[in-house]
């Protein structure tokens, strides 16, 4: 008898892992790209000015409709914009002090990519 109930045990624990493992790959979609607390703030001293006012003409940060056809066009025009200007954006988006790590990470955030999508 001790058998049987481990072995329905084991059943029960491998069907629970396996109904959880199937949840998680259809739940969670792909993760915009985060910013440390240091890219935080140049994103707030250097991008927030345009991209978290309305009104500037610069696509919001996290507003996804204003950014489907942007990213459609693909991450290494975004960043070319960032890097050489585009429209009323000033070139490294008026962030001389960024590195091509800074940009890279502060365009896949503000354009809503996934992290790595560089």
């Amino acid at each position: 008898m001790t058998g049987t109930l481990e072995r329905r045990g084991l059943r029960y624990v491998l069907l629970i892992f396996l109904v959880g493992c199937t949840r998680a790959e259809r739940a969670e979609p792909a993760v915009a790209a985060q910013l440390s607390p240091a890219r935080a703030l140049t994103y707030q001293s250097a991008c927030a000015e345009c991209h978290a006012r309305a009104g500037t003409g610069a696509p919001a940060a996290g507003d996804a409709a204003a950014w489907t056809a942007r990213r459609a066009q693909g991450f290494g025009v975004l960043l070319a914009h960032t890097v050489n200007g585009y429209r009323g954006m000033p070139p490294l988006g008026a962030c001389g002090a960024c590195s091509e790590a800074d940009l890279r990470a502060l365009v896949a955030y503000v354009a809503g990519l996934e992290e790595g999508a560089q």
